[in-house]
């Protein structure tokens, strides 16, 4: 299901606080964590989320096979996954092929938000799973 991104879109110049906090984040591909937020681009817009509405933080690296005119290439797609407290998950592109910035994204998250969970949920059995025993 597609996530309806409009409240979280970031426009510089309508909340001084915000901005400031844009201009001191540290750049991790296309997701800058600040102190108090985590901004990231998708297209042409840049979107931003306070880290006191997330719940759980994770990393999903998604490969992606290509193939080009001299053969094919696998591109490891990094993604960071924030779980907010309503339930929304937000999947933040991160960049391809871009395993230490995305490790050093979530250990800098890790070390200024103890607060917050860190890891991905486990996973829950369908509804419909039988009994083991029968």
């Amino acid at each position: 299901m597609a996530v309806n991104l409009k409240p979280y879109v970031y426009k510089k110049g309508t909340n001084p606080a915000l901005d400031e906090e844009f201009a001191a984040a540290s750049d991790y591909g296309w997701v800058r964590p600040g102190q108090a937020a985590v901004f990231w681009r998708n297209g042409l817009r840049w979107y931003a989320v306070a880290l006191s509405e997330v719940q759980r933080i994770f990393r999903r690296v998604v490969p992606v096979y290509g193939k080009l005119c001299c053969g094919g290439h696998s591109f490891i797609m990094e993604r960071l996954v924030l779980i907010l407290r309503d339930g929304t998950e937000l999947d933040l592109y991160i960049g391809d092929d871009m395993e230490p910035k995305a490790a050093a994204l979530l250990e800098f998250l890790k070390e200024g938000h103890p607060e917050i969970v860190f890891g991905k949920p486990a996973a829950v059995p369908p509804a419909n799973a039988c009994a083991a025993g029968q």
